[in-house]
């Protein structure tokens, strides 16, 4: 006779094993990698943990996207940008899977090509708002002076 133990959300630890099996039976699991500590990790949507994490999530069969970006942002980008420039964004900091029962994905989300492009982008902004505050000062003084 086995025992069960409830851990997590939907898993089932019978007693005599340490390997998880799915409450569903159409469920699998996905392991999440980075290349950066730290960052939030959504799966559909919802916060799913943080960077490092060590166990894999059971999932249930069928698509899933998953992301450290916050849904909101994604939806931003969905308004602002089209085609090859929001790609450009959410490349490598989207992955769309597909998990199958007792299966088990390995995803991995790099931020360090993300973060480089805020960088680069940042970088461009600031650069746009010192030339027009030149130019604004410019104007300025010769309306001024003359």
């Amino acid at each position: 006779m086995t025992t069960s133990v409830i851990a997590q959300d939907s898993l089932n630890v019978p007693a005599n094993t340490s390997e998880p099996t799915p409450v569903f039976p159409k469920s699998g699991y996905v392991t999440i990698a980075s290349d950066s500590a730290g960052l939030d990790i959504f799966i559909d949507g919802m916060l799913a943990g943080q960077i490092p994490i060590k166990e894999p999530i059971p999932l249930s069969a069928g698509k899933h996207i998953i992301t450290y970006l916050q849904p909101d942002y994604l939806n931003l980008l969905e308004y602002y940008y089209t085609g090859e420039e929001r790609d450009e964004f959410v490349n490598k900091a989207v992955q769309t899977v597909y998990i199958v029962p007792n299966e088990t994905i390995n995803v991995v989300l790099w931020w360090r090509p993300y973060e480089k492009q805020l960088k680069q982008r940042k970088a461009v902004i600031w650069i746009k708002s010192l030339v027009g505050v030149s130019i604004l000062t410019v104007i300025l003084t010769l309306n001024f002076s003359g």
